[in-house]
């Protein structure tokens, strides 16, 4: 991925020099790259690294780790009412994920995240089953885990810390469970202080003013003004944002008030435009990823300011020669098909969420973190953010499908 190198720098330089910081320090030093990533995942690489620098062995390593995932997810399925009859119809949708593979098989944090999340529905399904404060404590280090591997996680700690305080009221066990909720809290507050001391500004991470300009404002900008105006306008933003910083303080605290300050002045056109893109978040088929990895792609061809999305070419192709297109083209061909399983999919989450059935507690917990993070991502939403929760949402829907199994059992005998 284009982020790679940033995570092994950080790992090759905390193994040599035992500094958190993501990029070559023979190019100098500079704030930005000690907070731009988390180093959860770094942390991951060095696991490997301080036997051998082998990307082999990470990947190996990861492939395993993706093995554990699926079985993880199938576990916290059987905690929740899976039959084990529908295992077939549960591979053939993780089959039909390829992000899955591709994300096993690349240098991303993304399947690393996607352990934490796991081990957390896990975690929080035994909380639902006795609340004991061993449960409360290993979802606080799951939480933690997932923070410092994707930022992203940040803003679920004081949901966490909240839903810990009701489990305590509800089981009268205030005094046992406010600890472990407040650990992520003190945590953070602690790395946020550490980083006053590294950059000079108390914050989690440096990609946060980052994204905000650069994904939120310009995307939004692009879909109102057009790709070319879109680019114009950014570029006076940057020249001001270059003008005003002159630290990193002073460059973290200018990217976050003018995106805030648009985002206020847009808010509603652009609340709009942001739930639009958290709904694509749960369909996103991934041929991006699926052409990076499979090197049709590049990440200067990916990232060219004039591309075309794949909608725009089929309706420019003419009809003869479609199937010449899909004959050269055959992520496409993949996407189709991705697609047309992530429709089954939320069709089987949608059957799922309506049943009555089954328990409330139990759909928040395999259901509430997918919904997070879709709204947290808008413009993002694509195939690397849903992966963490890719398996919760599989899950989900094979259960609806269950369920809908099951129904129809269960009238065929009473009309029988």
């Amino acid at each position: 991925m284009g982020d790679s190198y940033e995570y092994v720098f950080m790992a090759l330089n905390i193994k040599e020099y035992g500094l958190f910081y993501a990029s070559n320090t023979a190019w100098g030093i500079y704030p930005l790259y000690f907070t731009l990533r988390p180093p959860g995942y770094s942390l991951f690489l060095l696991l490997v690294y301080l036997f051998a620098v082998n990307n082999w062995a990470v990947l190996l390593l990861q492939n395993a780790l993706s093995v554990f995932n699926i079985l993880l997810s199938r576990k916290v399925l059987l905690m929740s009412g899976f039959d084990r009859k529908y295992d077939g119809l549960l591979l053939l949708f993780i089959g039909a994920y390829p992000a899955q593979f591709i994300f096993a098989n690349t240098l991303a944090p993304d399947l690393l995240l996607q352990t934490f999340v796991l081990c957390y529905v896990y975690f929080w399904i035994n909380m639902i089953r006795e609340t004991k404060s061993n449960w409360a404590w290993k979802m606080s280090l799951a939480l933690l885990g997932a923070v410092f591997t994707k930022p992203i996680f940040y803003f679920f700690i004081p949901i966490h810390f909240l839903m810990l305080l009701y489990f305590g009221f509800k089981k009268k066990q205030r005094c046992r469970l406010l600890f472990p909720a407040l650990i992520p809290i003190i945590v953070v507050l602690l790395y946020n202080s550490w980083n006053v001391q590294r950059t000079g500004k108390f914050h989690f991470t440096g990609i946060q003013p980052w994204n905000a300009m650069y994904y939120n404002v310009r995307m939004y900008q692009e879909q109102r003004l057009g790709k070319l105006l879109a680019a114009q306008y950014m570029q006076q933003e940057q020249q001001r944002w270059d003008s005003v910083s002159t630290n990193f303080a002073s460059w973290y605290e200018y990217g976050n008030h003018r995106a805030e300050s648009f985002l206020k002045a847009h808010f509603f056109s652009y609340l709009w435009f942001h739930l639009k893109y958290s709904v694509q978040f749960f369909i996103h088929p991934g041929k991006g990823e699926i052409d990076l990895f499979t090197g049709r792609l590049t990440y200067g061809q990916f990232y060219k300011k004039d591309n075309k999305r794949i909608v725009e070419i089929l309706k420019s192709t003419p009809v003869a020669q479609l199937p010449t297109f899909f004959k050269t083209h055959l992520s496409v061909v993949v996407m189709f098909l991705v697609l047309l399983f992530n429709f089954f999919k939320i069709v089987g989450v949608g059957i799922f969420l309506v049943d009555i059935k089954t328990s409330l507690a139990i759909k928040v917990a395999l259901f509430s973190i997918p919904i997070y993070l879709a709204l947290l991502t808008g413009p993002l939403a694509n195939t690397r953010y849903h992966l963490p929760v890719s398996l919760l949402v599989i899950g989900c829907g094979v259960l609806g499908f269950q369920k809908l199994g099951q129904r129809k059992k269960i009238l065929g005998n009473h009309s029988s």
